[in-house]
């Protein structure tokens, strides 16, 4: 991935998002070096397993896409605790941005704490274009969103298949040819057969080698270029095996699990 200049913008906005996080809830840091690349750290609620965030090196690269696209409007299945969608709006809000809206199930971990924990975020950060919604992808989708369509949707809910890919089926009506569509975690099988599904339909899609891996993909050609010229080594999405990145994720939410049951055992240990 493109190295960013510590004094780039979206360097100093991430650290302002998680430095509010640390001061409203508390975050524990894990998984610094990255699980499938280098990259990270990632970020979860102390005393839970999960939801994780994204890696910081991914909210750059999210940075890098939306300082280059200027999208007006951005659509996220998968809200968490509000790492990623309070770092997109307050990006976009810098760029011209309009409206980011999420749609989140609140059934991973503790759903009501993380829905919380991301609205008072939301007002700490004073990010006014973002309105987060309860509901369950791709049920709940249409009556979830604001616009006829989007310029940018992530797709970063349940990684487990056939949910991405009903995510992905979820959103077509409201991709226009030039939008650029997002898949957190392309290295777990439910998001590679998403963008599959993706390619099938006629997408082009590029992988970036982030921490845990993240596909971009649209339908425009012009579209297609820019993006393989934003990264530095985007390469067309295969399927791999990682056993040591399953390791590292099954280490980290049995120690999540552990901790959760040892009343004062300190939230800081790192990974």
């Amino acid at each position: 991935m493109t190295e960013i200049p510590a004094s780039d913008p979206a360097r100093a906005l991430i650290r302002r998002v998680v430095a509010s996080l640390e001061s409203l809830a508390g975050v524990e840091r894990i998984w610094r070096r990255g699980v499938v690349h280098g990259g990270g750290p990632h970020y979860r609620l102390p005393g839970t397993t999960g939801p994780v965030s994204i890696g910081e090196d991914e909210c750059l690269l999210l940075g890098k896409l939306i300082a280059r696209f200027r999208p007006a409007s951005c659509f996220i299945i998968g809200n968490g605790f509000g790492l990623s969608s309070t770092f997109i709006a307050k990006m976009m809000e810098a760029h011209g941005g309009l409206s980011v809206i999420t749609l989140d199930s609140m059934q991973e971990g503790d759903g009501q704490r993380c829905f919380e924990t991301a609205e008072r975020l939301r007002i700490r950060m004073d990010c006014r274009i973002l309105h987060s919604k309860e509901g369950i992808s791709p049920r709940d989708i249409d009556k979830t969103v604001e616009s006829a369509s989007y310029d940018l949707i992530l797709i970063d809910g349940d990684h487990s298949h056939p949910q991405a890919t009903n995510d992905f089926r979820g959103i077509q009506h409201l991709l226009h040819k030039e939008s650029v569509l997002c898949w957190h975690d392309y290295w777990l099988a439910g998001v590679s057969e998403s963008v599959a599904e993706a390619q099938r339909v006629g997408y082009r899609c590029v992988k970036v080698n982030s921490s845990c891996e993240m596909a971009l993909g649209t339908r425009d050609d012009a579209v297609f270029r820019e993006l393989g010229l934003l990264f530095d080594k985007a390469e067309t999405p295969i399927p791999r095996s990682h056993p040591l990145a399953r390791f590292m994720l099954s280490r980290s939410f049995l120690w999540g699990a552990i901790k959760a049951h040892l009343p004062g055992r300190p939230s800081s240990h790192h990974y």
